[in-house]
Formats: C-alpha cells, sequence, structure tokens
C-alpha cells in the first residue's frame, strides 16, 4: 500500500460515516455512507443492488467521496467505481460490521454487493492556514 493510500484509509477509518455523491441524470446524490476498509489497494464500500446508488454507479461510475475526522481534517476522493461482487470482501464486511450482518445475513445474500475505488484523486486538507495537499493513487 502507497503512502497516499494509507493516508487516506486512515483518514477514513477515522469516520464511521463518511458522504458518498454519484450522478443520476444531470444531477448530483449525496449520501451518507459507510466505509468498510482498504484491501489490496482498493478502498471498499457495500450496498445493495435493490438502491437508487447501484442503479447510478450502473450508469454512471465516477464518485466523490468525501470525510471529515473530529479535527476538521477533511478528505476528498474523487474517481470510478468498480462494481466487483466480490464474495471474500463480502465475507469480511459481515465478520466485522454487525450492522451489516444485520442487514444482508449471508454473502450468499443476492441484494448484497461489494465497489471498490482503486485509483483516483485525493485532496486533504484542514483549517490550519496551509495549502490542501492533493495527489493521485
Amino acid at each position: 500500500m502507497n503512502d497516499a493510500v494509507k493516508e487516506i484509509t486512515g483518514i477514513l477509518a477515522e469516520t464511521p460515516m463518511c458522504f458518498v455523491a454519484t450522478v443520476s441524470g444531470n444531477e448530483p446524490r449525496v449520501r451518507a455512507f459507510q466505509y468498510q476498509f482498504e484491501q489490496d489497494g482498493k478502498l471498499w464500500f457495500c450496498t445493495a443492488r435493490s438502491k437508487d446508488v447501484f442503479r447510478q454507479l450502473q450508469a454512471n461510475p465516477a464518485v466523490q467521496v468525501c470525510a471529515v475526522r473530529q479535527d476538521m481534517t477533511w478528505l476528498r476522493v474523487s474517481g470510478k467505481v468498480s462494481l466487483e461482487d466480490n464474495r471474500a470482501v463480502k465475507e469480511r464486511i459481515l465478520s466485522e460490521r454487525p450492522l451489516i450482518k444485520s442487514l444482508y445475513g449471508t454473502a450468499d445474500n443476492p441484494d448484497f454487493t461489494t465497489f471498490c475505488i482503486e485509483h483516483g484523486a485525493y485532496t486533504i486538507a484542514d483549517f490550519s492556514g496551509k495549502p490542501p495537499r492533493s495527489g493521485s493513487f
């Protein structure tokens, strides 16, 4: 895992909820999401195939994720998701996240799916007066 991914995942791991923006036609859609973890250099999330967000990601995989730590450091990640229905990732999510397990039960649930961001751009900033740091991963 490179340094940028370490810093990104460090911030995401400290924030129980982040916000994911998708596109629906010409309209942005933002919703609260739970970041799951980094695995193999990818940022993993999960959702239900029955949700609007899944259909939006199928139609346009461009997303932006925003998270804010308690110290007011904020992270923005932009990239394209890969809709990977990864069984090993689903099993890990279910073992680590009781809330997700209560929603989907098992990795065999046909509505339960995963997606990831493998490459993208990021910005990390705060209110210190220092310029934001940006890069790609």
